[in-house]
């Protein structure tokens, strides 16, 4: 029988040959097993089971083919928080959390909050779980992410509303106002492709990574519809692409002189936040 911490070396030295971090292989281990941290550590001298070790053989052969840990074991965590990810929605980031906290210190106490294309609910959830007296509201075009998103919030004990609908479209529809809206929508160009690793462009679902305009495309769009859903000073917070804040500050700009957007850099010192808030002139 083989000991657990044969078979994790083993598995460590695999994933080094083809340049592939090694530390993967822990968050395998304790994922399938259901283990802790800690349990992972004591349980390092005893002998796997043929079912252990045949469902870790499993997981470590689709690593090995560069599918993301986080779809393997099919959950990543977000500012604490466990959620569901599939090959229908985005990995989360931590950059993202950043860009979170950044809408969080300007939320109002009562209102509205919108998250435009939610992909796996990470975002909207997040918010609802630390502003449980908000009412947030999250969409995307896609019926498979709406079903993990759906799923993350049973799994995270929240009550958030889900829309299907492309941009601010279902929100105008129902004639909703916001006092508040968060995206993260696609925003790299298809140029870009060839920079990306292989993993995201392999495992990751396009229609979520990919825009039109230079990555433009889906910020214009929410943009040109602000002014049907939004109320006055509710706070306004967009991801970026390292290379597109000053680009996102000054398509704002163009199409309304009177806002004031600040761009913010992410712990890296990329550019990663576009935010202002919603006035009319």
């Amino acid at each position: 029988m083989v000991k657990f911490n044969q078979w994790i070396r083993n598995a460590q030295d695999k994933l080094r040959e083809k340049a592939y971090d090694a530390s993967q292989v822990e968050w395998l281990v304790t994922d399938i097993l259901g283990w802790s941290r800690t349990a992972y550590f004591v349980h390092q001298q005893d002998e796997m089971t043929e079912d252990m070790e045949m469902r870790l053989n499993q997981g470590l052969t689709r690593l090995l083919e560069g599918e993301p840990v986080q779809y393997v074991v099919g959950s990543a965590t977000f500012l604490g928080r466990p959620f569901t990810v599939n090959e229908h929605v985005l990995i989360p980031r931590p950059e993202t959390e950043e860009v979170v906290m950044c809408l969080m210190k300007q939320l109002p106490n009562e209102g509205y909050i919108a998250d435009i294309g939610t992909g796996s609910g990470v975002i909207a959830i997040t918010i609802k779980s630390e502003y449980p007296q908000l009412n947030v509201i999250a969409s995307d075009i896609s019926e498979e992410a709406l079903s993990v998103a759906k799923s993350n919030a049973v799994r995270n004990h929240v009550n958030v509303d889900f829309l299907k609908g492309d941009t601010l479209h279902p929100y105008i529809e129902r004639g909703v106002k916001l006092d508040g809206l968060i995206s993260n929508p696609p925003y790299i160009d298809v140029s870009e492709a060839t920079l990306m690793s292989y993993s995201t462009l392999t495992y990751e679902p396009h229609m979520a990574l990919f825009a039109d305009e230079n990555g433009l495309k889906i910020y214009r769009a929410i943009l040109e519809q602000l002014p049907k859903v939004m109320n006055e000073h509710a706070p306004i917070v967009f991801e970026t692409g390292y290379q597109q804040g000053e680009k996102l500050k000054t398509l704002i700009t163009a199409m309304y002189a009177h806002l004031d957007p600040v761009v913010y850099a992410d712990i890296n010192g990329h550019d990663r936040i576009v935010t202002f808030k919603w006035e009319t002139k």
